[in-house]
């Protein structure tokens, strides 16, 4: 009966060891999965600081002037030029009673007083 009870004894320690074994090598996976997910985060968050750098640095005049000198917009030692709309003319909208129609145009240029 010794015999019986120290081979299950064994069996169920090996059972046991196999489980835990199993459990380990999961875990250890994960880890190393869970290392790797953080660095691509870390890779990732350098990667948008630089894009958002590079986003802010085009948003300068300097940047625009020197991409308009390299596509020959402009000549060294000249400056851009922006033109605004009054907010008069930006708010003022026109009906189409106030407009003649295209045809009514078309029509007065071809067949109008001469």
């Amino acid at each position: 009966m010794r015999p019986v009870v120290a081979t299950a004894v064994l069996a169920l320690g090996l059972v046991c060891a196999a489980a835990f074994t199993g459990i380990t090598v999961q875990a250890n996976a994960l880890e190393r999965a869970k290392d790797a997910l953080s660095a691509d985060i870390a890779v990732e968050q350098a990667r948008n600081v630089a894009l958002e750098a590079s986003i802010a640095q085009k948003k300068t005049t300097d940047y625009l002037i020197q991409k308009a000198q390299d596509y020959d917009f402009i000549k060294q030692g000249e400056g851009l030029i922006a033109v605004e709309r009054s907010p008069a003319s930006t708010s003022a909208s026109h009906t189409d009673a106030e407009r003649a129609s295209r045809v009514m145009r078309w029509i007065r240029l071809f067949f109008g007083t001469r």
